[in-house]
């Protein structure tokens, strides 16, 4: 396929950190291309039982995750954070997108992580998974009506998944490592009846329910003016939901393990 030059580009980092308590973090930060100009981006998920979720953006001196062999390590002095991941599993990767403009490439460079971060001078520790997108053409080309993403992770297994689905579903989803082919995904469970293994996700916590791309959008118009006008209308105005769930691993129908799941569902048929 002969590739055109392409005038976008976005490299953005996630990672999360689930502590033995129960507090939830999510990390974003990326850096936009567009026509020349680049906009950088951070953003901070918060939750724990007694504040619930608190949420926390910049688009200034925004530093990215730097990555040498199985540590990840990044602060924000915004924020007031930083962090590594010590990486427990291999990486896992794939080719979600290409057409003539360019692609998308997911790297899951940690399934799995130990987590050490430091808050406001406090120290905390937990456990975590980090990923980076490379995405060479708009967004918005990627054929999918509905988006499903999530990572689950307990004493002994992880599970990592995506699904586009549009006329046609596509999927990538691994157990421990090893690619499952034909699963369900859904938003409160995952199957594979060829691979005899079931999780249940319990959704008891929402961490994001929004039109997050249009408020993203909003606030980046003042470095890229138009910018939301040449979006179809469907895909500025998604609908992103993401939970922290507990999840029950089955396994050929005996043993439940627990672990804990973060995981979305990004709906690009929302109405206005």
């Amino acid at each position: 396929m002969k590739v055109k030059k392409s005038n976008f580009h976005l490299n953005k980092w996630f990672l999360d950190f689930i502590g033995n308590n129960g507090e939830t973090m999510i990390f974003y930060a990326a850096t936009l291309s567009f026509k020349g100009v680049v906009v950088h981006y951070a953003s901070w998920i918060n939750y724990n039982f007694n504040n619930g979720v608190t949420v926390k953006s910049h688009f200034r001196n925004v530093n990215l995750p730097e990555k040498t062999d199985e540590l990840i390590t990044w602060f924000d002095d915004k924020f007031k954070v930083s962090g590594s991941w010590q990486s427990l599993t291999k990486p896992i990767k794939a080719r979600i997108f290409n057409d003539e403009e360019g692609y998308l490439d997911w790297h899951c460079w940690q399934p799995a992580s130990k987590v050490k971060l430091n808050i406001n001078n406090k120290n905390i520790e937990g456990h975590g998974y980090a990923e980076q997108l490379i995405l060479t053409t708009p967004p918005w080309h990627i054929p999918m009506h509905d988006l499903r993403w999530g990572r689950f992770q307990s004493s002994n297994d992880t599970v990592v998944w995506i699904e586009l689905r549009k006329e046609i579903k596509q999927q990538w989803l691994w157990l421990n490592g090893h690619k499952i082919m034909n699963a369900t995904i859904e938003d409160d469970f995952i199957e594979s009846k060829e691979n005899k293994f079931f999780i249940k996700l319990d959704r008891s916590v929402v961490l994001e329910s929004e039109k997050k791309i249009f408020h993203v959008v909003e606030t980046l118009l003042k470095y890229l003016p138009g910018f939301n006008q040449i979006m179809p209308i469907k895909f500025l105005m998604a609908t992103n939901n993401k939970w922290l769930s507990k999840g029950e691993l089955e396994r050929h129908g005996q043993a439940v393990t627990q672990g804990m799941a973060i995981h979305e569902w990004v709906n690009f048929n929302t109405k206005n």
